[in-house]
């Protein structure tokens, strides 16, 4: 029975039995990976005295597998692409084959800004991708992308720290709205002063800063109605004779749905960045990559 030193063999000594097959040379096998001459039967010598064979003889036809040679060859050779394929998978992203799960950090504005339109752009590329949204508290969100329980947050965040990514997709501002069927909307600032306002701004997203919005143009005593969600703003436009406050993206969405009219009246004196945050943790995962390009072309620029 031969004694095989198999911890003296690598991936490059490996290769270069192959290459011995197919060039049946070891100057020629050398090259097609990129080794002189010696460093090549070098490395010869190194696989004879691994496998305790000779494998190669030399001959009037080149370099001739021993039997022993001819018996492994097959299965080095599959094990090798298979090897080589799998490595190469992992340099690349191909969402119309994956099953890959990408988890999300959307709060509730997200969801209703955000989600609809990735959603879409994601199922078209990959029908067999999945996603999954939790949103997370902001002061937990670090630890939670470092640990790759989420993969990308989306939002008015100003996270960072050690590993934290951000990319700026647009700035947003905030607009008044009312329902479509409103008679007699407020045209300008003092008509705002006389009409009812509400607010849907969770403490957790942007409430704070609509809440300042409102403060510097003197309306915060006008608000009769916050909202901690924005699953019913559209029917209490419908229903009530009120005007929201809401971010400009929420506002275009509801007015190209029908369900609202913008108003003319300037709310906020400036506008809120929104990013995209990642972990450094999926710097070099091809998945990942691809969902931020995603995001980047859907909403930089907004």
């Amino acid at each position: 029975m031969k004694s095989i030193k198999l911890r003296n063999l690598d991936l490059n000594l490996l290769r270069m039995l192959v290459a011995l097959d197919d060039t049946r040379s070891v100057s020629l096998a050398g090259e097609r990976l990129g080794l002189s001459q010696p460093a090549a039967s070098n490395a010869l010598a190194r696989l004879r005295q691994a496998l305790n064979d000779p494998l190669f003889l030399r001959t009037r036809d080149g370099m001739v597998p021993t039997g022993y040679c001819e018996t492994i060859l097959p299965d080095i050779r599959a094990h090798l692409g298979g090897l080589f394929s799998a490595l190469e998978q992992g340099t690349r992203f191909d969402p119309g084959r994956s099953t890959r799960v990408f988890r999300l950090s959307l709060s509730g504005l997200g969801e209703a800004v955000f989600l609809p339109r990735l959603a879409v752009r994601v199922f078209q590329a990959g029908p067999g991708l999945r996603l999954i949204n939790t949103a997370t508290p902001t002061a937990a969100l670090g630890q939670t992308l470092e640990l790759g329980e989420v993969d990308l947050a989306i939002g008015m965040l100003g996270l960072s720290g050690r590993g934290i990514r951000s990319a700026r997709l647009f700035d947003e501002d905030y607009v008044a709205i009312a329902g479509a069927g409103l008679s007699d909307p407020p045209q300008d600032l003092a008509a705002l002063y006389r009409a009812k306002i509400m607010v849907p701004a969770p403490a957790t997203t942007f409430g704070g800063a609509v809440d300042r919005a409102l403060e510097s143009r003197g309306l915060a005593g006008q608000v009769v109605l916050r909202l901690g969600h924005f699953g019913a703003l559209p029917q209490l436009l419908a229903d009530l004779d009120l005007v929201a406050v809401v971010p400009r993206q929420l506002a275009d969405q509801l007015v190209a749905a029908g369900q609202a009219r913008l108003l003319p009246v300037r709310i906020s004196e400036s506008a809120s960045p929104i990013r995209m945050i990642w972990h450094s943790r999926s710097d070099s995962d091809p998945a990942c990559t691809w969902l931020r390009e995603q995001v980047q072309d859907l909403f930089a620029g907004c």
